[in-house]
């Protein structure tokens, strides 16, 4: 465009020069005419020039920017425990992996990872993750002293839930977590080896460190869900539930019926009598369902939470013309240490150990596990 300007430029001056030389031959040259032509023919240039420059740099924007070529983000490695954390020796344990049906020979720490992994969701707070760490290394430990596992001899501990701990291989990690496997394991890790060895103790015993998801407010007695009254296991608050665990179970008339006489047919309900069958009587301070009547039958109340597969004892029973409708709040048995309630307590700044030691009334934790003994008070 400046170009172009140019040349309407000389031409002009050309134009100009050819009518002056014109005149030149019949007349004097009168610049009282030329000056006028030539700052017209300026300012015209410039006007020239300017519209040339306004062009190019409106052609530069609607020209298309080039997108940068992404670099993808390689997968974090997964830590070398051993090495990254500068410990030599190990303590290998045998566990049977229910899902593969083998035994595997594994070193404790290694194991807990896996534990931590399936037990507790990794957005977890740091601070939690440790306490879980915790708390399941005692509950693995107590399980050793006490002979191994129950529904296989040849195991110090097994995968089962149902039985010792749930647990998940670096194999399913990688399928269940894809991409992000490796970022999460190195964040299980770190809550483990930066706990390691510590266990929980009461009165120079390792407890039976209990835990569950959500304990809906206030977490529950030992004695009032299992056996033994144990002094580390008392209901405390939970302040920190957030999001609340909730659930609303509707059944109808007809299917109550089913679900009553399939486990209680002494308790001889009927569609007749169904309406009246089932009266709440007594609750813990904890507002768990202490007693109920089913019928013929005075139950505990985590008993009619199994019949109903409610998430937890802490309901409230409403009768429609339908049928009957329960509000639940929590998830679990309610005894030991709520994780859901650890995470809120972590995000509000305390740490792994005052989490554990608000759960876990009067005990201490103890990172040496050589002189641990246990307790024959189980209430497993």
């Amino acid at each position: 465009m400046q170009k172009i300007s140019a040349s309407v430029l000389v031409i002009c001056f050309g134009m100009a020069y050819n009518v002056n030389m014109k005149r030149s031959r019949h007349i004097r040259t009168n610049w009282t005419t030329v000056l006028p032509l030539a700052a017209v023919l300026l300012v015209l240039l410039v006007l020239l020039f300017w519209l040339g420059r306004s062009l190019l740099i409106q052609k530069a924007d609607n020209s298309p920017t080039p997108v940068p070529t992404p670099v993808p983000t390689p997968a974090p490695t997964r830590v070398d425990l051993f090495a990254y954390y500068h410990f030599a020796e190990t303590q290998e344990i045998p566990v049977y992996d229910h899902r593969e049906d083998k035994l595997i020979v594994m070193d404790l720490e290694q194991y807990l990872i896996g534990v931590v992994g399936a037990e507790m969701p990794t957005a977890y707070a740091p601070e939690a993750l440790k306490a879980q760490a915790v708390a399941a290394r005692t509950y693995a430990l107590r399980k050793i002293l006490r002979g191994g596992c129950a529904t296989h001899p040849e195991a110090a501990i097994c995968t089962n839930s149902s039985c010792c701990q749930a647990y998940i291989s670096e194999t399913r990690m990688n399928e269940r977590w894809g991409d992000e496997a490796g970022m999460r394991y190195n964040i299980l890790a770190e809550a483990v080896m930066s706990t390691r060895g510590e266990v929980l103790v009461y009165d120079g015993q390792v407890i039976d460190a209990m835990f569950h998801a959500c304990s809906g407010g206030m977490t529950e007695n030992s004695e009032n869900v299992y056996a033994n009254a144990l002094p580390y296991l008392r209901g405390v608050e939970s302040p920190y539930e957030n999001p609340m665990r909730t659930q609303t179970v509707t059944v109808g008339f007809a299917d109550a019926v089913e679900k009553i006489n399939a486990v209680y047919p002494d308790a001889h309900v009927t569609a007749e009598n169904i309406r009246d069958a089932i009266e709440l009587k007594a609750v813990y301070p904890s507002g768990r369902v202490k007693t109920v009547r089913l019928g013929d039958l005075e139950l505990q109340g985590k008993k009619l939470r199994n019949v109903f597969d409610l998430e937890s004892a802490m309901y409230r029973l409403e009768i429609t013309d339908e049928g009957f409708v329960f509000q639940v709040k929590g998830y679990g048995h309610g005894v030991g240490m709520s994780q859901n309630g650890a995470n809120g307590m972590a995000q509000h700044g305390y740490t792994y150990d005052q989490i554990l030691k608000h759960y876990y009334t009067g005990v201490t934790i103890e990172p040496d596990l050589n002189h641990m003994t246990v307790s024959k008070d189980a209430n497993q």
